[in-house]
């Protein structure tokens, strides 16, 4: 009895989906932190969204006889607005949600409304990789990699640079202290011994107290995982007047310019990582940005142009393929074998899915998703050479 209601169940969801995707108009959530500490970046997110809109809705090839409807929902970047964001969520009649892109947002989202609605979230900046373990019905993807894979590639950065014992710091932020626990757990496997792992709190006036546990411990560099508004300038600083650390590992969040200003040539021989790619793809899409008004140096203006991208793709697989859900059209769309579609290159891969042939989108970003419907990510090696951050190599 438990399996024949649990069938009908999933049948249930299953028609209602279908029934959306079927109606005129085809509703899509943009759930983002419109207002709040990440609006900046935010901003930029949603006209890379706007831009892959725009490019398949203007070539002609995209579903005939839809409207595709954005419904733009501001989470604040606030855990406490969850509540009225899922409320909304749940009464609208959306196929998929684009989003989030705050701590917790994502994860709330998931369990209270894509599971709920059974319909798939995409996120262009939710790196946490609690994702990947509450994602039982397989309805979470994204284009950026999650944090175990940043801190894993950092970790083997200062392995192949000789680092043999590191001082930690990090932000006592849920971002930062997972960051942190999966950077430990991959320094440990290569080797690396840690002499001092302490949290520091955002924005303090004074971080000389940290500073002179982490200069008492000692170590070949010292690692700071934090955001360089966020205090990661001080901290650093106050390391630097300590006179014991020559060489600095920075986390992504840390590769900012503010933190090279005023400070002389101390820093030389430093490095981190950001999520980001050298190849060709990349300098088209920077062009395309700037000629839209979108800074593309601004955090996951790429990946949201990607993840965008894929859910149109999807959307058109799905109704030349009727049967197909959605989050088997997005894994479809994005992995190979099947015809490369880059940036820019939206009307040839809606024109190959109306002919009936595979496509592997590649996007900007160089998108392969694994069985958990997550990229792998390609990430740039950043070094300090006379003040300034240089690119080392694509990782």
């Amino acid at each position: 009895m438990k399996k024949i209601f649990v069938t009908l169940l999933i049948l249930f969801f299953v028609n209602q989906n279908l029934h959306k995707l079927n109606a005129e108009e085809i509703n899509i959530g943009i759930v983002l932190g419109f207002s709040g500490p990440a609006e900046k970046i935010v901003k930029n997110m949603s006209l890379s969204a706007d831009l892959a809109f725009n490019e398949a809705l203007s070539s002609g090839s995209f579903i005939k006889n839809k409207k595709l409807k954005k419904l733009k929902v501001d989470t604040k970047c606030n855990k406490s607005n969850i509540g009225e964001v899922s409320n909304k969520l749940l009464q609208e009649e959306i196929v998929a949600i684009l989003g989030a892109a705050c701590p917790g947002i994502s994860e709330s989202i998931l369990l209270n409304v894509a599971n709920k609605k059974n319909i798939p979230i995409i996120s262009s900046a939710a790196s946490s990789s609690t994702l990947t373990m509450i994602d039982d019905q397989k309805l979470f993807f994204r284009t950026i990699p999650s944090n175990r894979r940043d801190a894993e590639v950092l970790a083997d950065i200062a392995k192949d640079r000789g680092v043999k014992s590191l001082a930690i710091t990090y932000l006592d932020t849920s971002y930062n202290k997972e960051f942190e626990i999966n950077f430990i757990r991959a320094l440990k496997k290569n080797g690396i011994r840690i002499t001092i792992n302490i949290p520091h709190e955002p924005n303090k006036k004074d971080y000389s107290d940290e500073a002179s546990l982490m200069a008492t411990a000692g170590g070949d560099a010292a690692a700071i995982i934090s955001e360089a508004e966020l205090g990661g300038k001080e901290i650093l600083q106050a390391l630097i007047d300590s006179g014991v650390y020559k060489k600095f590992v920075f986390s992504d969040r840390m590769i900012d310019y503010e933190i090279l200003k005023n400070i002389d040539n101390e820093l030389d021989s430093s490095f981190g990582l950001i999520l980001g790619s050298n190849s060709k793809n990349l300098n088209i899409f920077y062009k395309t940005a700037k000629k839209n008004k979108i800074d593309p140096s601004s955090p996951f203006v790429s990946e949201t142009y990607d993840a965008a991208s894929i859910l149109l793709l999807a959307l058109q697989k799905i109704n030349h393929n009727p049967g197909m859900s959605l989050s088997d059209g997005i894994m479809s769309v994005s992995n190979s074998p099947g015809i490369k579609i880059y940036v820019g290159e939206l009307k040839k891969g809606l024109k190959l899915i109306q002919k009936g042939r595979k496509i592997n989108y590649e996007g900007v970003t160089n998108i392969e998703l694994d069985s958990n419907g997550e990229t792998y990510g390609s990430f740039l090696e950043k070094e300090i050479r006379k003040g300034k951050f240089k690119t080392k190599k694509q990782r």
